[in-house]
């Protein structure tokens, strides 16, 4: 019996062994893959950011041009449009997100702190 015992317990081992195996590696690729693509991600939006500049520049010279009015006005007018968009969305977010995240979750934590507490002191 133990012999079987033994043999059973070296194959679980085994078997374990080759997965923790087999993850390592799998995640070391996916690790390097997601770098790659953190990477692209980031050169995509700092393109975008460059390309979003100089269309913004391309506007505030073409403004110029058409109304008459000097570019200073004109990119001061444009950087507080900006503000305003950005406050816009700043409160949109935080009208969606008033409530903590995983609430659930902390609520149970606390009916646990709770129970822990009732129970140690009876005991």
């Amino acid at each position: 019996m133990s012999e079987h015992l033994r043999a059973l317990l070296a194959s679980v081992a085994s078997y374990i062994q080759a997965r923790v195996h087999l993850a390592g590696l799998e995640s070391r690729e996916a690790a390097a893959h997601s770098l790659k693509i953190l990477l692209w991600l980031g050169l995509a939006l700092a393109t975008a950011a460059f390309g979003y500049v100089f269309c913004c520049g391309a506007l505030v010279f073409i403004m110029e041009w058409v109304f008459g009015v000097s570019w200073m006005w004109i990119m001061l007018g444009l950087g507080l449009a900006h503000f305003l968009a950005a406050a816009a969305c700043a409160r949109i977010v935080r009208k969606k997100f008033p409530q903590p995240m995983f609430e659930s979750t902390l609520n149970e934590f606390k009916k646990d702190q709770e129970w822990l507490t009732t129970h140690s002191k009876s005991n």
